[in-house]
């Protein structure tokens, strides 16, 4: 079995995988004040209460955004398990070429996304992944990473109208109208309906710069995804978990050179 982790910079998003199958998922908050020995007890403690032994794990892969994380999670592990923590990045082979200013600076988990989309459906593929901040990536004819987009997520983005002092705290859910006649609805239907109308436009402006098919397959994922579905007017495929499964793509990918 592998074990693969998705540090985000809200929560940490694990998953137990049998060959290609995710048997369990789980989260933890992400908690720069803990240390390693923190995160071990409870990953013990969550991945036992999935039904998994701690001993049936070979291996583990680490995908992460927030650096000073990362290494306690890798000690978490190995103290648990003592196994080989992979951790994506220079030198790992993502299984698709990147072709960007500095490969080196793409995010770990915009890495996994677009190896789990390749996986899923080939290319090219449009993904866009509703997490803290919202990213749109391109994958072109040849397979290869061509681009991405990042603008603010849905709560952030509330978040930082609040800021404003004179508009009220909201909290992101699927509770508004199409047209809004309060304060809280009209910061949510237009954070909302705005990322749908802003994505839609960078989904066509991929197809026009990278000479894309008009039907090419746009994929969302990310935990703001599941209330955004029924407002796009493009065809998109919802794939949950696909960061966790690009991250066991790449394992997969680099497994002879683990071992």
């Amino acid at each position: 079995m592998l074990l693969a982790i998705d540090i985000g910079n809200t929560n940490i998003h694990v998953g137990a995988f049998d060959s290609k199958k995710l048997l369990s998922s789980f989260y933890i908050g992400t908690d720069h004040t803990r240390s390693g020995d923190e995160y071990a007890i409870t990953l013990k403690t969550l991945i036992e209460g999935n039904n998994h032994a701690l001993a049936d794990f070979e291996g583990a892969i680490v995908g992460s955004v927030c650096p000073s994380i990362t290494p306690k999670i890798q000690y978490a592990v190995k103290k648990l398990m003592g196994v080989p923590v992979s951790v994506v990045g220079p030198g790992i082979k993502t299984g698709y070429p990147i072709k960007i200013d500095n490969p080196s600076e793409l995010g770990a988990d915009i890495v996994a996304n677009t190896a789990g989309a390749i996986d899923q459906g080939g290319s090219p593929v449009i993904v866009i992944d509703f997490g803290t901040a919202t990213t749109i990536s391109a994958v072109d004819k040849n397979k290869a990473f061509a681009g991405c987009y990042i603008m603010p997520g849905i709560q952030m983005s509330l978040d930082s109208l609040n800021k404003t002092g004179l508009l009220p705290s909201v909290i992101a859910d699927e509770s508004f109208p199409v047209l809004a006649k309060n304060s809280q609805d009209s910061m949510k239907s237009g954070v909302i309906f705005g990322q749908v109308m802003a994505v839609e436009g960078f989904v066509q402006t991929y197809i026009s710069e990278l000479d894309l098919p008009e039907k090419t397959p746009v994929i969302v994922t990310g935990g703001f995804a599941p209330m955004l579905l029924t407002y796009f007017r493009l065809k998109v495929k919802h794939i949950e978990d696909l960061t966790l499964k690009g991250l066991n793509v790449i394992y997969n990918t680099n497994k002879k050179k683990i071992k």
